[in-house]
């Protein structure tokens, strides 16, 4: 299920997905039955930190190669490795994956499959909440280790600039980007879509970069020879047998594409809601200068008043710096 594939129809406007899937689609009584589609996509976060907070040595291989560091890490324990259930059907519940290196350094990897407008403010905060969490009251800032962020994006976070899909940004001096302090901070983007149209990537990446977007494609998976990215395919085989993460997999995609389709709703009600307000201005202004300028309005205006829409007032008001009397506002048919 490919979250925001689902265009909701004009008359359904007030039910949820999860509503028109289990309400609409399958009969009563028969919900239990259901069976969640075959395979399991990478790119759900769920099943991105089921399939790695389990298997270190294959997160440490995606995340060198990321970096392209001269020096790998090795990921040595996962600091947040449950899910609960509660998370399961929370919009706003991130499945990120907070570890540890062998240097204990602290690293934050997330998978995100689509946009969220308060996105870089939030991985500031989390970068900041896992420099903060480090020490206990007393403790010396000796002790910080450096907190590294990678983000990778099913979608272009940046299309003004085609050219490049992987960002590293960190603390740097305005003036001198040299000087920089990037052993504390560190954010690595990664934008998959974009990245994938690039033809100069290391092998080891666009392995990756092909297994987290097409994984449920056979033949694409056929041509994979990075050894690491065929394990995690095998352990993916594993965990698509298990019916409660698979359940637990749709439910998060239907939770997200509930959150975006109850925003788009908002959105559109709140477009119509400026035009109305937008209209009721110009209307007001409208009647308050031919009021101004003619004495009076005839019934026959106030008629054509009511009913027209904001482009039209817009369009009379401004007639009215030129009209010697009210008809010509209104134009012949007046």
């Amino acid at each position: 299920m490919q979250t925001g594939c689902i265009d909701m129809p004009d008359t359904r406007s007030s039910q949820t997905a999860s509503e028109l899937l289990f309400h609409t689609v399958a009969p009563v009584g028969l919900v239990d039955r259901i069976l969640p589609p075959p395979g399991l996509r990478l790119t759900n976060d769920l099943v991105f930190k089921a399939l790695f907070s389990r298997h270190l040595h294959l997160l440490s291989d995606l995340i060198n190669a990321v970096l392209q560091w001269p020096e790998p890490i090795t990921v040595v324990q996962v600091l947040n490795p449950d899910i609960l259930p509660q998370h399961i059907n929370g919009k706003r519940i991130v499945m990120d994956i907070l570890v540890r290196d062998a240097t204990e350094a602290v690293f934050i990897i997330e998978m995100q499959v689509r946009r969220e407008e308060p996105w870089p403010e939030r991985n500031v905060y989390y970068l900041a909440r896992g420099l903060s969490e480090q020490l206990q009251a007393g403790q010396s800032y000796d002790g910080l280790r450096p907190v590294i962020g990678i983000s990778l994006l099913a979608h272009d976070l940046f299309p003004d600039h085609p050219q490049q899909a992987l960002w590293r940004l960190a603390l740097r001096d305005e003036q001198t980007p040299a000087i920089c302090f990037k052993e504390a901070l560190q954010l690595h983007i990664m934008e998959l879509p974009k990245a994938e149209r690039f033809g100069d990537l290391p092998p080891d990446l666009r392995a990756w970069i092909t297994c987290l977007l097409h994984n449920l494609d056979e033949a694409a998976m056929n041509q994979i020879t990075h050894p690491p990215v065929q394990e995690a395919l095998q352990h993916l085989r594993t965990l698509s047998a298990d019916e409660k993460l698979r359940w637990a997999a749709l439910q998060h995609d239907i939770a997200m594409l509930d959150e975006r389709t109850a925003l788009s709703r908002a959105t559109r009600k709140g477009e119509q809601a400026g035009l109305e307000q937008g209209r009721q201005v110009a209307l007001a202004t409208l009647n308050e200068l031919l009021l101004r300028k003619f004495s009076s309005i005839p019934a026959w205006a106030q008629d054509r008043i009511s009913t027209a829409d904001l482009n039209t007032i817009q369009h009379w008001t401004l007639n009215i710096l030129d009209a010697d009397r009210i008809e010509a506002v209104f134009g012949p048919a007046a």
